[in-house]
């Protein structure tokens, strides 16, 4: 159910622009709420209800076995109590009193009690609309761009916002062990920068080629087997060079070479990269 005020995107998303000059620059802000986040935090927040409540429920017994000399003191307490409170209320509220005699047991029937004590009851119930209101708070996240021209669309936005991913995967390849990155020491500000210029190129290449392997597979409609020996049109750049190792030049008599280790997988990726690779590999 989309929200109200809220327009749909696409399949599970609803959005809504606000205008912002924040930091002094012109910005619009997309407001998105995800179906798929909402009902995830959904079950969340009923968890959280519930464990809540369950806490409310053993504090309201524990009030109601205690006594107070007057119906001032019991209001009080009842009234901190539910100040405390964010999911539960008290419906049918009462202070009842009782008659306190010197001696226990069932008193006489001319026996008059020596003081009387106040207790609390009533009957608890969640609120509903607290819930609601709650509710209505997840599954939200806000989307802002300093281009305010009125022909960046909802679903376009989203989908830029989506396609960053791919981005983000990349350079968390290149924070893996096996780029060493880790390894290097840079103490100079312009050595850092120059090596995070080279780390974006070697991404940008990396993208690049892994893009163009896929393309070319779906093009030519070969296969190439995934970690799990499965025909894959989709392999990462990562699966394929790691494949490619093992892969020799054997040199005799420092004229003649020949490529060995060569396997029928590595000739697929060959063949799609084009006639200078299939030259390097001849």
């Amino acid at each position: 159910m989309i929200p109200p005020h809220f327009e749909p995107i696409s399949e599970g998303y609803s959005g809504k622009w606000f205008d912002s000059d924040y930091g002094g620059v012109q910005q619009r802000w997309l407001l998105i709420r995800s179906e798929q986040a909402t009902k995830r935090e959904q079950k969340t927040l009923d968890k959280k209800i519930l464990k809540t409540t369950e806490q409310s429920i053993k504090a309201f017994k524990k009030l109601c076995q205690q006594r107070f000399a007057c119906t001032t003191d019991a209001n009080k307490a009842l009234n901190d109590w539910e100040k405390q409170q964010n999911m539960i209320t008290v419906h049918n509220s009462a202070i009842i009193s009782i008659d306190v005699y010197k001696n226990s047991g069932r008193p006489k029937r001319e026996q008059t009690p020596i003081r009387i004590d106040y207790q609390i009851s009533g009957d608890l119930a969640c609120d509903l609309q607290k819930r609601a209101t709650l509710l209505a708070q997840k599954g939200l996240f806000i989307l802002a761009t300093n281009d305010c021209s009125k022909t960046l669309t909802m679903n376009k936005m989203l989908s830029l916002y989506k396609s960053q991913q791919s981005v983000e995967k990349g350079f968390r390849f290149l924070k893996s062990p096996d780029f060493l990155t880790s390894s290097l020491y840079l103490k100079k500000p312009e050595r850092i920068e120059a090596l995070l210029m080279i780390m974006t190129c070697c991404l940008m290449i990396y993208a690049a080629l892994e893009h163009k392997i896929r393309e070319e597979l779906k093009t030519k409609k070969v296969y190439f087997p995934d970690m799990k020996k499965k025909p894959s049109q989709r392999p990462t750049a990562r699966w394929v060079f790691f494949c490619f190792q093992g892969i020799h030049v054997l040199t005799i008599d420092d004229s003649e070479r020949h490529v060995v280790n060569l396997q029928p997988r590595h000739q697929t990726i060959i063949n799609c990269l084009g006639d200078i690779y299939q030259q390097i590999y001849s």
